[in-house]
């Protein structure tokens, strides 16, 4: 389920936190209740640290490319913020059973092995390889 309130479009109403199998060419399958609750077909994945960042194309827009629009893009600091945010992002298609594909370049900066632990935060999905997820749980 989809909720929006005066700041932020909430992607799902639950909490989320699974494992997922990558297969060798870097396709992982949502779970059944999470691809229920989208009501897009597609999320765009976005590196950011050490682990990967999905959102709404809608919320997409509203929580990133908007703020950025407001933004001096003639500021060199900015335009770099601006090219980690955008220049790797990838909307990617999921399907009816959930299936969707990461780009090589995306696993990669996200350092996505086999295992992987995907995490719902609010407006966004996390995508973590599963033993840095346990290093970051590992340090609470």
């Amino acid at each position: 389920m989809v909720v929006s309130d005066d700041h932020r479009t909430v992607l799902l109403d639950v909490t989320l936190t699974t494992p997922l199998i990558m297969e060798p060419k870097g396709r992982i399958t949502l779970p059944t209740r999470l691809v229920n609750a989208l009501k897009e077909r597609s999320l765009v994945w976005v590196p950011y640290k050490n682990h990967l960042r999905a959102y709404l194309p809608s919320t997409w827009k509203e929580s990133v490319v908007t703020p950025l629009l407001a933004e001096d893009t003639w500021d060199e600091a900015l335009t770099e913020k601006h090219r980690r945010r955008l220049a790797l992002a990838d909307d990617i298609h999921v399907d009816e059973h959930g299936r969707c594909s990461l780009s090589p370049l995306l696993r990669q900066k996200a350092g996505l092995a086999r295992e992987c632990v995907l995490v719902s935060m609010l407006d966004r999905l996390e995508l973590w390889d599963a033993e840095r997820w346990q290093a970051w749980v590992d340090l609470e």
